[in-house]
């Protein structure tokens, strides 16, 4: 396993959304009512960017089509879709964010 740093702790805030290539991965950042999460950063649905989806009750919604995901669990909401987002924990070292990978 190893540690991936994202971004700084002093960078995040209310609304902060920033995408981040690991590996072949592209992984959005988010912090919202002071929880953070780490998602998948397109919808599986087209692959359209979630960075600009609407997020609301723990949920974000994708901007092209509606799908609804749960940000904690990448679970879909939407009753059409059949797959979920990856999701990474987050983790913090020294003064980042980050993510684990395996």
């Amino acid at each position: 396993m190893r540690y991936i740093a994202l971004d700084r702790l002093i960078n995040l805030h209310d609304g902060y959304r920033q995408v981040f290539r690991v590996g072949h991965q592209s992984v959005l950042l988010i912090q919202e009512e002071g929880r953070r999460f780490a998602i998948q950063a397109d919808c599986p649905h087209r692959d359209w960017p979630l960075q600009n989806g609407v997020i609301s009750h723990g949920e974000i919604v994708c901007s092209k089509h509606g799908w609804r995901f749960d940000l904690a669990s990448g679970r879909p909401l939407h009753p059409m879709a059949d797959c979920g987002l990856k999701t990474w924990p987050v983790s913090y070292q020294d003064n980042t964010i980050g993510i684990i990978i395996h």
